[in-house]
């Protein structure tokens, strides 16, 4: 095994704390075994050597290199944090300090029913009403609340204001309180339990915390990024002021925030703690190419918090192929790329890395059409997703098949349709409609499947909501006839039932409602393609449906979100819809806090370096003939365009032809040269001669509405807004992206002084 010169100094660590900063695919697992190997040989008991690992994959993928490393020789037990916990919970249940838990844990559908009940009973009664009618909208950021909490040592009301949660919603420490009385009363604890339940008996007990601790020589923690309060504390309770602790991760990759996770914690706050820190850098990548490496820099560069570490490909890596593409349906085009590149690999080597969920909706649609399988982790497939069924409901009843459920299973789908996007009527008088309706074979083939509106025997409705829900079932009518088209159906049952602000209305984030719109807005551009009737295109999604369900979920072409990527690797890694709506995204919303810029470029970063041999970049066309994006949600994103692709992939092929000098662009200079001077390359650097604005003083004519210069320039500072870049500009304003995130339209002669081009 030949291991670089970073490698074998970190192996050879003596004493002392460590911090090591890792870029992705540096071979940390290993140089940690290693390092882990050489402690042994020298006389180590491996007793008090303590191994933690973020997850069980990870824990059980190290036990067996250690294994396969030393197969005969004692070994240190490789546990996870969550194991850890749960091993010193029952410990302190043996000393009788805590009290005996029931064995079943709490699943998430059992916390979700109990919490969902606690947030009824504790809000006020316009809340409690919507909370009923809307489970989602508030039972998500409940959860994510309880998991903030159950990350830190802090109590929730402290928590609550540190979230930046509206006012209204500050009921919700009460009801972590109660929750925690209800687990108590009941003897149960859920998974983060495990370590919430000792972490905080050591924090009021210091005590017994000191009892746990001073037992071990040394402690190794990898993928120390994504460590949270919670996790730090239980760290530093054990090591106390005895072990030596060796932590090893990289800041750039920092990406569950939501989580309570830090880039601060890898940056500031372990040198804070454990003094006198020996710091080394894994820079030296194993799993892809220059052209990634180079452009994945200029990425992260921009980052300011953040180790100054640059990553460089090893000469013997893969080339890692980029390629740039621009569609207007990056659905088509990753069909297109991997049906290329299944000619040569299996279809688990290839991986389409997604910033929602939602954008897998037209793609696994198309997969299955082309019969082409995919897998996909903790996420139910597209027809099968909550904000398709009323849809599917409509489409169902047009098919004359819907008549052939259950009564039980007609109620479902008729609350479901009443229900979802929510009319101003309360669920209990929604409810009564459905079972009312249930009872009808709708879809039985006949035009008259139901008595007309005025002649069902309703609830005490107003006049308003009587319309409302008259309009609502009328298009029932809709889809039952025989000449209605599959699109048009869905069309007008959005349009109907105003579908996306109700969707907007119900939801508790941005990302929800951009998710569920992401769904449905892919699923009607398919079925448009398909431009079949109502009757024909449910048939035709049942045989998409069957061939789905036909499939191993654990094989095929791996759709996934970027969160769920990290720490994985393909050959071949696509990125669709890299438009300026999803990266950066910005989560922002009622019930929900924005995420930073920096945040989003670290998870973009985390998705280019998933892949080894090809990466494919996909954005929005900008070509007449294959139609332009024509909202600012479908421009590139700045990610792109900060990364100066066409320059960077420039960069190599230059040093191999022997070239001595080559202009790029000016805002790649600083990351490419120190890549350059890393890996020796003699290739000089120019930056290429921007052509500055001249205010023409003569008479303007008028320009025409819509009408747009071409883009000539590229970076500019604002005295006041800072660094950015023009995205457009008409014949007074330019339209500047600032590195805050902020679009700004500025008149050209006023803003001109406060410009300096770059």
């Amino acid at each position: 095994m030949q291991l670089s010169a970073e490698q074998e100094q970190i192996i050879a660590h003596e004493e002392g704390h460590a911090k090591v900063i890792a870029v992705a695919g540096a071979g940390k697992t290993t140089t940690l075994a290693l390092f882990i190997q050489r402690r042994l040989q020298m006389g180590q008991n491996p007793r008090r050597l303590l191994v933690i690992m973020y997850n069980k994959s990870a824990q059980l993928d190290f036990s067996e290199k250690l294994t396969s490393l030393m197969p005969s020789a004692p070994l240190p037990k490789v546990r996870t944090f969550h194991a850890l916990g749960l091993k010193i919970y029952q410990s302190l249940i043996q000393e009788g300090i805590l009290t005996q838990f029931k064995e079943e844990l709490i699943s998430q559908s059992e916390q979700e029913f109990i919490l969902w009940r606690l947030l009824q009973q504790y809000a006020n009664k316009q809340t409690a009403q919507e909370i009923l009618q809307d489970k989602k909208k508030w039972l998500d950021p409940m959860m994510s609340f309880m998991e903030n909490v159950k990350a830190s040592l802090e109590p929730a009301e402290l928590v609550f204001k540190q979230t930046g949660l509206p006012k209204h919603c500050a009921f919700f420490a009460k009801v972590f309180d109660a929750y925690e009385d209800w687990r108590k009363q009941n003897r149960r604890i859920g998974f983060s339990d495990m370590l919430y339940d000792p972490c905080m008996l050591f924090s009021n007990r210091p005590d017994v915390a000191a009892r746990f601790g001073d037992h071990m020589d040394w402690v190794l923690v990898d993928e120390y990024q994504d460590i949270n309060p919670i996790q730090q504390f239980l760290l530093q309770t054990l090591a106390g002021s005895r072990a030596q602790v060796m932590v090893i991760g990289d800041p750039d990759q920092t990406i569950y925030e939501f989580r309570g996770s830090s880039a601060q914690f890898m940056l500031k706050y372990f040198d804070d703690h454990f003094k006198d820190v020996c710091r080394y850098t894994l820079s030296t990548t194993f799993r892809y190419g220059h052209d990634v490496a180079m452009l994945s820099n200029q990425l992260i560069l921009q980052n300011k918090q953040r180790e100054d570490v640059i990553c460089v490909a090893r000469e013997s890596n893969p080339h890692s192929q980029v390629s740039l593409h621009q569609h207007v349906d990056y659905a088509q085009k990753t069909i297109n790329i991997i049906k290329q590149a299944l000619t040569d690999r299996p279809a688990q080597d290839i991986a389409v890395l997604f910033r929602l969920w939602g954008m897998s909706a037209p793609l696994e649609l198309a997969l299955l059409q082309e019969d082409i399988p995919y897998q996909m982790s903790h996420q139910s497939w597209v027809l099968q997703r909550m904000e398709l069924q009323p849809m599917m409901m409509l489409l169902e009843m047009a098919a004359g098949v819907f008549g052939e459920r259950s009564e039980r299973s007609r109620y479902q789908s008729w609350l479901t349709f009443l229900t979802f996007p929510a009319m101003k009527i309360k669920r209990s008088d929604l409810q009564i409609v459905a079972r009312q309706l249930s009872t009808f074979s709708v879809g039985n083939g006949e035009l008259e499947v139901m008595p007309p509106f005025s002649q069902l025997p309703l609830p005490d409705l107003s006049k308003w909501q009587s319309q409302q829900l008259e309009n609502r079932l009328s298009l029932v009518k809709l889809a039952v006839h025989k000449r209605m088209m599959g699109f048009q159906l869905a069309n007008c049952y959005i349009r109907e039932t105003d579908f996306y602000k109700g969707v907007a209305d119900s939801a508790f984030s941005k990302q929800q409602v951009d998710d569920r719109l992401a769904t449905v807005q892919g699923f009607v551009r398919f079925i448009a393609r398909l431009n079949l009737s109502a009757a024909d295109t449910f048939h035709y999604l049942q045989q998409l449906a069957q061939k789905r369900a036909s499939q191993n979920n654990r094989q095929g072409i791996v759709l996934s979100s970027i969160h769920r990527a990290k720490g994985l690797q393909w050959p071949v890694v696509i990125l669709p819809g890299l438009t300026s709506h999803f990266y950066p995204y910005q989560n922002e919303g009622e019930l929900q806090k924005t995420s930073s810029v920096e945040s989003e470029r670290r998870l973009f970063y985390v998705a280019m370096t998933r892949c080894i041999e090809q990466l494919h970049l996909i954005t929005p066309s900008n070509d007449p003939s294959q139609g332009s994006p024509i909202t600012s949600s479908q421009e590139v994103s700045e990610f792109i365009h900060s990364m100066a692709v066409e320059d960077i992939l420039k960069i190599q092929p230059a040093t191999q032809q022997g070239q001595e000098e080559l202009q790029v662009s000016r805002r790649v200079l600083t990351s490419v040269q120190k890549y350059l001077d890393k890996m020796r390359w003699t290739l000089k650097l120019q930056a290429k001669v921007l052509q500055k604005p001249v205010l023409d003083t003569a008479p303007q004519v008028k320009p025409k509405i819509g009408y747009t210069e071409p883009i000539t320039l590229e970076l500019v500072e604002h005295s006041k807004f800072g660094k950015g870049c023009i995205k457009q500009q008409t014949a007074r304003h330019w339209h500047i992206l600032f590195d805050d995130g902020q679009m700004r339209v500025l008149d050209k002669e006023i803003a001109s002084a406060m410009l300096r081009w770059l």
